[in-house]
């Protein structure tokens, strides 16, 4: 198992599964309720753990929510960075490349993602005060532009992408709209999605080099 900065790594197989039971069984309460919810007698009644086992590999209350909140975050970025950095590193003209960074754009604004960005934000907000936390989610987050910025130096060596642009930069970019949409889920009167992903199609479109 691939296991993110900040999470306990233990060496058994058994104890490995021991620790994915726990973090499953936290993540879970923080989700539906909160961290206020995690309550360490209830987590050690769900999965059968010992408190000393789970003080072993946490240290404390504290430690297991914020391993919990790093696979929650490593979940939603890790499986898009994969994609994002294969799809359009593959792509061989700047029609294909165009097309899939607007499927992205689309699947990242989706409805269906909600959870999943306000996931995202609540573990980002529950890092301020926590530097052990924040500086785990910052190497997950530093790769996470890296893989997006890859992509843009694949498209700007194909000339498809305008060379005074820095890649990181525009990686960072790319990630904002996606998290701004948070603000359009809030919203009394959300803008239509048509109408955010044109807008979002216009800003992206200002950084390709326009074709003859």
């Amino acid at each position: 198992m691939d296991v993110p900065v900040g999470v306990p790594r233990p060496i058994q197989a058994r104890a490995e599964a021991t620790v994915t039971g726990v973090l499953e069984a936290t993540i879970k309460a923080i989700e539906a309720h909160g961290e206020a919810s995690v309550r360490l007698d209830d987590i050690l009644k769900t999965t059968g753990i010992s408190k000393g086992s789970l003080y072993h590999h946490f240290g404390s209350r504290e430690g297991l929510i914020a391993a919990a909140r790093v696979v929650q975050f490593s979940r939603f970025i890790s499986e898009d960075a994969k994609s994002i950095r294969e799809e359009l590193t593959k792509a061989t003209t700047l029609e294909e490349f165009a097309a899939k960074t607007a499927a992205f754009v689309k699947t990242g604004n989706s409805a269906e993602r909600e959870r999943a960005r306000h996931n995202r934000m609540s573990v980002i907000a529950s890092s301020y005060g926590r530097p052990e936390l924040r500086e785990s989610l910052a190497l997950q987050q530093h790769a996470y532009t890296e893989s997006i910025a890859e992509a843009v130096r694949h498209g700007q060596k194909m000339g498809w992408i305008r060379a005074d642009i820095d890649a990181r930069a525009l990686a960072v970019f790319v990630q904002s709209y996606n998290l701004a949409r948070v603000l359009l889920d809030l919203d009394t009167e959300p803008v239509a999605a048509e109408d955010w992903e044109r807008v979002v199609g216009v800003a992206i479109g200002s950084m390709f080099v326009a074709s003859d």
